[in-house]
């Protein structure tokens, strides 16, 4: 299954391509099959396309194969069910299709913009099979929460973010950003890199003084100065 989004911010008018790819093991074979779920909304009913049928969404809308999500003024969260959540923000576009690669892997790209994710069973079970791109920079990652900002340019900050459960301690987990000449580990929550080109090396990761809520498409217009 790949899930390819589209993700504007309402600030910048950005476009984010993110793209997952997940284990052949969930049979999906019957493209009517529920994949995931609508776990959280926020603002006026999104619409999914369906078969050629315009569905408003909802809190607990099923998600299916084929179908094309628009978000226009709408937060939603999603939940796939290996547990893999993904944050879709205003002016977006979701396309979910099957491309049978029975592989029983992860993959992700982001072309330009912000995109969180918060790992699934895949991610846990073995970090080989976790591979998220950007244009500059290849994140594996086992069980933990980070983000990836990527401008026009490619160039990409990466933030390794604490992972926080409903019930319990928040742990901060760790992923390996490299590049076709290097590779750093991230693992201290807040702690990023910014990748300018896939021939360079990841910059030295440095901790951020940010929170969460300060991540977002703006950090292609102001990166945080640690980074520059």
């Amino acid at each position: 299954m790949v899930i390819v989004m589209r993700l504007t911010s309402y600030r910048i008018k950005l476009l984010s391509t993110l793209i997952l790819c997940f284990a052949s093991s969930f049979a999906l074979g019957n493209t009517t099959e529920t994949i995931g779920s609508i776990t959280s909304q926020k603002g006026n009913p999104a619409q999914i396309t369906r078969d050629g049928d315009n569905i408003s969404t909802e809190q607990g809308t099923g998600l299916v194969m084929d179908d094309e999500i628009i978000t226009a003024k709408t937060k939603l969260g999603l939940t796939f069910i290996d547990d893999t959540r993904v944050s879709v923000t205003e002016q977006s576009v979701l396309v979910i299709y099957d491309p049978s690669s029975g592989t029983g892997k992860l993959a992700m790209n982001i072309a330009l913009g912000t995109v969180k994710y918060s790992s699934g069973a895949i991610a846990r079970n073995s970090r080989e099979n976790v591979s998220l791109k950007t244009p500059t920079a290849t994140i594996s990652v086992r069980g933990t929460d980070f983000t990836m900002t990527v401008d026009e340019l490619g160039r990409s900050i990466v933030i390794l973010l604490p992972s926080c459960p409903p019930v319990g301690d928040c742990w901060t987990g760790e992923i390996m950003v490299s590049t076709e000449v290097g590779q750093v580990i991230l693992n201290q929550a807040y702690q990023a890199t910014l990748v300018s080109n896939r021939m360079a090396n990841p910059t030295k990761p440095k901790i951020l003084d940010i929170t969460e809520a300060n991540i977002g498409n703006m950090l292609i217009i102001t990166p945080p100065p640690e980074l520059k």
